[in-house]
């Protein structure tokens, strides 16, 4: 609660949620169209935020559409497609370099991105 308010009270952008993962990364999601005023100009915002909290930030921009939430989470990275099959979001990579980084090492991306989408969709991600 305190880091989002603190990232609040520096960008002025409305946050939705913040976690962290195993390396001390803390991820924010932001609200809709927030994205531009959490990163400030010339990333000012972030650079603050790392030098206070002394941690590598990442920003994420939330969507009410799933396939969008989850092109937010990975970008800069393209995929050739996101779908939604019930309660399974599924996505289709064929360049195996992509599809690595999607994934990581032991699956760690892969876990990060199931975490954050669970945080606000019943989805469960599948990388084919």
């Amino acid at each position: 609660m305190g880091l989002s308010l603190l990232m609040e009270k520096i960008t002025k952008a409305k946050v939705k949620d913040c976690f962290t993962d195993e390396e001390g990364t803390i991820y924010f999601v932001v609200a809709s169209g927030e994205l531009g005023k959490a990163i400030g100009k010339g990333a000012s915002n972030i650079k603050r935020l790392q030098q206070e909290l002394q941690r590598k930030i990442r920003i994420i921009e939330f969507s009410d559409n799933v396939a969008e939430f989850i092109k937010n989470i990975i970008y800069p990275l393209r995929i050739e497609s996101i779908t939604e099959e019930q309660e399974t979001v599924v996505i289709k990579e064929t360049n195996k370099k992509a599809k690595s980084l999607l994934i990581g090492r032991q699956g760690k991306n892969l876990k990060l991105i199931n975490r954050a989408v669970k945080r606000f969709f019943p989805h469960q991600i599948k990388v084919v």
